[in-house]
């Protein structure tokens, strides 16, 4: 099964050895082409394994005993499940046997007595295999890399009966084993002919064409023909929140994000389109503002959707023009297909700048007298001190939407979020598998203090593999989001005042904690040279809350022609 993983070009596994995967981390121990990383807990490897597909296009393999795989590394699966990225997982039930139907300890058979460890991954997984014997469990391994690179990635399980990992190989038997590559998808470049000229039919034919970018242009890292469409067409991009990160956000083309907690630019560029082409995204509510008519109205706007799912085109809005395909492929083909166009001043940089900038509002309390620093500071600090080509991630919580609002993606830069499932603690296992695909460029978390707490034993992995990220923790003593939802009810959303960066140094990363500008720039200062992880903890002040951040459709409803 190890040799599947090698066939398949599999470069890491991530997990922790017990129960009767035992037999197979002892197999990696003969395969030194695959890097096994070591978490001190599972929801950090799939977390990390949903963020290398997602970055890489193929899968990180997450082997852990069955249990705990259930039991506590869920927050990746279900964010791979919903976001698309492929994982592997090899995991085991530990049935004891002939003695699965009294219930041994830790037994996942779904016995009387014990639990049932296929039912539960089935919730979260797009495809479960259960291996009975050693033949099965090889070929089981070579279809779950099928089913998680096949159309709609996604995170796949092989769980193995004790038999089929005990037992010996009979070459003779049926099914036979053949080699791994006949088995893994091949991308297709097939594009429905009359479909895609049609819709560029369409986008020819617009005056106020723009293009919304999903996190399908990342997984098809097709960001070069996101630019493409976006030259010839003419037309602003704007990005959903799991697409942040496929565009140049400082560019003049660009309007930011889309939704309710988006830029008022990108909301207010798609609500005064005509055409709009949206590749890569289900145009789910997060990022449709619960579907308001003032954002996006098929009555008075034409939609052309792109995307590798059929199921995903035409789920939430009637479209007019569904390509369906891998998103590289199409672009390539749309753009050669339309015609150029100078709009004038109707063209993409000018509908940018006339579009409204006014943010968030500024606080209303004196950070510098309580001995802390806004958000927006320390994010346009950071951002300022970063290389365009860095790699950010970013949690989940009151932090993600200040991010979202405040920190721009540069040119060949990267920024990921949770925007799928939206848990945290996130950031940190993102940032480690960021750094394993880009180990010679600039990768940094930024969390909550709620998010940090969660993950940072992440940072062991850090330091033992050698994987100098840096972490900054917007400590605001509290789960924002919780605190200002709740409002004079508050009640478990406070903390106690904690070092984060003590903590740190204990672990063995450098660690610094700031209150107030000046530190904060000696700190941000750093980050040019690391020689190990860095965790930054800025003490915030909660004076903007995520209320304060909702985006205003009433005046967009107000300005939309004819609504």
């Amino acid at each position: 099964m190890i040799g599947v993983l090698e066939e398949a070009g599999v470069r890491y596994v991530v997990g922790i050895p017990g129960g009767h995967v035992g037999q197979l981390f002892s197999s990696l121990y003969e395969h030194p082409t695959i890097r096994t990383l070591l978490v001190r807990e599972e929801s950090i490897g799939t977390a990390m394994a949903e963020v290398y597909g997602r970055l890489n296009g193929r899968p990180m393999a997450v082997i852990a005993q069955g249990e705990w795989i259930v039991g506590n590394a869920g927050r990746g699966l279900i964010e791979a499940r919903l976001g698309a990225s492929p994982i592997v997982v090899l995991t085991e039930m530990t049935d004891a046997g002939p003695l699965s139907h009294h219930g041994p300890y830790q037994d996942g058979s779904s016995n009387y007595g014990s639990w049932d460890t296929r039912q539960a991954l089935d919730a979260i997984c797009k495809q479960v295999f259960v291996s009975d014997y050693p033949e099965q469990a090889v070929q089981h391994t070579q279809l779950a890399l099928k089913h998680a690179l096949t159309g709609e990635q996604g995170p796949v399980a092989v769980v193995f009966r004790r038999d089929s990992l005990a037992g010996r190989l009979d070459r003779d038997r049926n099914p036979r084993l053949y080699p791994t590559p006949a088995y893994l998808p091949v991308r297709s470049t097939v594009v429905d002919t009359v479909a895609i000229e049609s819709a560029a039919a369409a986008l020819d034919a617009a005056t106020r064409p723009v293009i919304i970018a999903g996190n399908g242009v990342r997984l098809s890292a097709a960001q070069s023909q996101l630019a493409a469409l976006a030259r010839v067409l003419d037309a602003p991009i704007v990005t959903t929140q799991s697409g942040k990160g496929t565009v140049d956000e400082t560019a003049a083309t660009s309007a930011g994000v889309i939704g309710a907690f988006g830029w008022p630019s990108a909301n207010e560029i798609v609500a005064n389109s005509d055409c709009i082409v949206a590749i890569g995204t289900k145009l789910g509510p997060v990022d449709t503002g619960d579907e308001h008519p003032g954002l996006i109205d098929p009555r008075r706007q034409t939609l052309v959707q792109i995307d590798i799912e059929p199921l995903n085109a035409a789920w939430t809005f009637p479209v007019d023009h569904v390509v369906t395909g891998d998103a590289a492929v199409v672009l390539e083909e749309l753009t050669r297909l339309l015609d150029p166009h100078d709009r004038g001043a109707l063209g993409a940089a000018r509908r940018v700048a006339a579009a409204r900038h006014d943010g968030p509002p500024q606080p209303s309390g004196d950070a510098a007298s309580t001995g802390t620093i806004e958000p927006r500071v320390t994010i346009e600090r950071l951002r300022a001190q970063l290389p365009s080509n860095a790699v950010v991630t970013a949690d989940a919580g009151e932090n993600r939407l200040f991010m979202m609002q405040w920190f721009r993606t540069g040119s060949g830069g990267e920024y990921l979020q949770p925007g799928s499932g939206g848990g945290m603690g996130y950031a940190i296992p993102a940032a480690l598998a960021a750094k394993l695909t880009y180990p010679d460029r600039t990768v940094v978390a930024v969390c909550g203090d709620g998010g940090f707490g969660m993950s940072m034993h992440a940072q062991t992995t850090a330091v033992q593999e050698d994987l100098p990220i840096v972490v900054v923790v917007l400590n605001n003593r509290a789960l924002g989001w919780v605190a200002n939802g709740l409002g004079r009810r508050a009640i478990a959303s406070h903390f106690a005042d904690f070092d984060h960066a003590a903590i740190a140094r204990a672990i063995g990363c450098d660690g610094i904690q700031v209150t107030d500008e000046v530190e904060l720039d000696d700190a941000l200062a750093r980050i040019d040279d690391l020689t190990r992880p860095l965790v930054i903890d800025v003490r915030t002040s909660m004076n903007v809350s995520f209320k304060d951040l909702m985006s205003d459709f009433s005046a967009i409803d107000r300005r939309v022609s004819g609504y």
